[in-house]
């Protein structure tokens, strides 16, 4: 049991660093239908381009910590944020399940990375209560120095 619950944690980060990756290009290509779509629905004209690349940014960033022993669980942490935020937009907007029309492979990921991330928490949680506690109390991270 002891094995698995060691290596199940990167065999996750291992999913979830293949459909970020996967999709990296389109983040930081010009002219994502999937923003687009999204800024036209918000009437944020900076979603397009500047939320996607604040969220490719923060995917590769998640890919990174995923693969840090220490800081995995902030990975999951990130990753299990972003598809929050993903599902969110693709179930209560007209961005839809499906936008592909593809049998909505693109959903069905996020919530693949979705579980994966809190199954990744879950698995690293002795590890994820003392960083945060750790931030929390050490001055370099205190909010009263800011």
């Amino acid at each position: 049991m002891s094995m698995i619950k060691k290596a199940l944690p990167y065999l996750l980060a291992i999913f979830i660093a293949y459909v970020f990756l996967r999709y990296l290009p389109f983040k930081f290509a010009k002219g994502s239908h999937l923003f687009q779509v999204l800024e036209d629905w918000s009437g944020l004209v900076w979603f397009e381009p500047h939320g996607r690349y604040l969220t490719g940014g923060a995917e590769l960033l998640a890919c990174i910590l995923l693969f840090i022993p220490r800081l995995q669980s902030l990975g999951g942490l990130l990753s299990l944020a972003l598809m929050t935020g993903a599902i969110f937009f693709h179930v209560f907007t007209p961005l839809g399940i499906d936008p592909y029309n593809d049998g909505g492979k693109l959903f069905t990921q996020a919530v693949g990375v979705w579980f994966s991330g809190l199954i990744i928490m879950y698995l690293r949680r002795d590890e994820f209560v003392p960083l945060l506690k750790h931030l929390g109390t050490d001055p370099k991270f205190s909010t009263s120095n800011m």
